[in-house]
Order: C-alpha cells, then sequence, then structure tokens
C-alpha cells in the first residue's frame, strides 16, 4: 500500500522554536492530510519508528502529535495494522436528507448484515404497524464501513409482509430507502426523522470502535407507504466525530417595527 506521505518532501522540525515539537510535528503531518484528505483517505502513514528517526524526536512526541490528529478527525489507528488517513468529516443538508438516506456524498459505503430475527412486537410496535394480536415483526441490526472503518450501526424494525420480501444480498449492499424502493413498490411515500445526541454505552462503544461515553448521533426515523401506514421503523447511530448536519432556512416571522 503506498504511502500517504513522503517524509523526504518535508522540512525538519525546529528545537528552538516557541511551538512544542508534538505541536510543530501534528501541524506539519495535518497540512497534506487535510488538503488532500478525500484522495489519502485509506492511505497508511509512516510509523513511529519512522517519525521517530526522520525528525529526531521521541517516541512520546510522535504519539502525542498522532493523538491531535485523532482528535482532529484526520487518522485513523487500527491495532496492529498501523495508522491511516480517516475519510473526511461526513456533513449533510437535512433538506437532502429523506433521498439520500444520510449517504455521505461520493464515499463508498460497505453494508454489513449482523442479524435479522423474528420477534414479538411491542405494544407500541404493534399499534405503529397496526397489527394484528398475533403478529410478529423482524428485527434486523447492519453496520456501516467507510474505508473498511465502521461509522454507524443500525437496529430496524419490519412487519412480516415487509422483511418477507428483503433479501439477505439486498441487506448487505443496499441502504434502507434503496430496498424499501425496490422491493415494496408502489408510489413513493414519506419518511420522518428524529435526531438527538446520546453517550456511547459500553456496547455501542465496542460495536462502533470509540469509547464509552462518547458522543453518538442517533437517527430515529420511520418510513411510511403511500398509504401512510409505517412499513419501517429503526434507529441509526452514527459516530460524532465522523458526521455532522447542516440546515438552512428563511426566517420567517412578524414584520420588525420601523423605528422612527
Amino acid at each position: 500500500m503506498p504511502m500517504a506521505i513522503d517524509l523526504k518532501q518535508m522540512p525538519q522540525l525546529n528545537p528552538a522554536a516557541p511551538l512544542p515539537l508534538y505541536a510543530q510535528l501534528a501541524e506539519a503531518l495535518s497540512v497534506p492530510i487535510s488538503r488532500f484528505q478525500e484522495s489519502l483517505a485509506g492511505r497508511l502513514l509512516p510509523s513511529e519508528a519512522a517519525l521517530t528517526a526522520h525528525f529526531g524526536v521521541s517516541r512520546p512526541t510522535v504519539r502525542q502529535a498522532m493523538g491531535e490528529l485523532h482528535a482532529k478527525g484526520l487518522i485513523l489507528r487500527g491495532r496492529g495494522r498501523g495508522t491511516f488517513v480517516a475519510p473526511p468529516h461526513v456533513s449533510r443538508d437535512l433538506g437532502a436528507i429523506s433521498e439520500f438516506e444520510l449517504l455521505p456524498p461520493g464515499a463508498e459505503i460497505e453494508f454489513q448484515l449482523l442479524a435479522r430475527e423474528r420477534i414479538r412486537p411491542t405494544p407500541a410496535q404493534r399499534e405503529m404497524f397496526r397489527l394484528q394480536a398475533s403478529e410478529p415483526i423482524e428485527r434486523l441490526t447492519r453496520l456501516r464501513r467507510i474505508a473498511g472503518e465502521v461509522f454507524a450501526h443500525e437496529e430496524r424494525f419490519l412487519p412480516m409482509k415487509v422483511a418477507a420480501r428483503l433479501t439477505d444480498e439486498a441487506l448487505s449492499r443496499e441502504a434502507g430507502l434503496v430496498f424499501i424502493r425496490r422491493f415494496i413498490g408502489g408510489p413513493d411515500g414519506r419518511v420522518a426523522f428524529r435526531f438527538r445526541a446520546i453517550p456511547a454505552r459500553a456496547e455501542q462503544a465496542r460495536i462502533l470502535g470509540t469509547r464509552r461515553g462518547a458522543p453518538l448521533l442517533s437517527s430515529e426515523h420511520t418510513y411510511f407507504g403511500a398509504d401512510g401506514v409505517p412499513i419501517l421503523h429503526g434507529t441509526l447511530l452514527f459516530r460524532g466525530d465522523r458526521y455532522d448536519f447542516g440546515f438552512q432556512a428563511p426566517m420567517r416571522g412578524r414584520p420588525i417595527p420601523q423605528q422612527d
């Protein structure tokens, strides 16, 4: 795998400068990564030993610098695999969410189907899907990855008349909005979202590869068919350091009184 950065092209650090060596190193590495992050995503960075030898600094200095880059979302570290350039931070316009279903533009999304199981619905789910007392629903869970790194976890619930038309193959390669449209057919319905920030519980942190208590973005959503009846309900959990949302809207309200 080609390296993201050629150390031969990088200048040496200045021990006499007021900026600490770890900060100088972090800045030196962050400039090319930030500028070309999209094209460099997934590329391997030089090892600690290579950085130590080239810049003439200690390993703790290198580790502190890499910690700065990691905190900025510029790098990813895998145990036994090395350090890689992270994919660019994903930013979505809320006005386009229902069509693109939170998919990052231009990113190669991988879906991993974890499980699908038939369960007894809760009273709230039974009412939501308008089910008879004995009807089960299906629960499915998936992971989303970019450049091999997990950035989101899905938990979704569907009535059996919907789940029966979804194949494992579709669930392993397509976003929810895509397979709902493809396998259910008919006119488009609508989707409702509710967003909130939550701290990662231990199991959520393990799945998403982050620390316990780290901020997660929770997207609770419900897809409705053309008849207004829900056909899918669930929650997506996104790593807070990999996602953000933007929103633009006209300012409305009563006219502001003119001053004399």
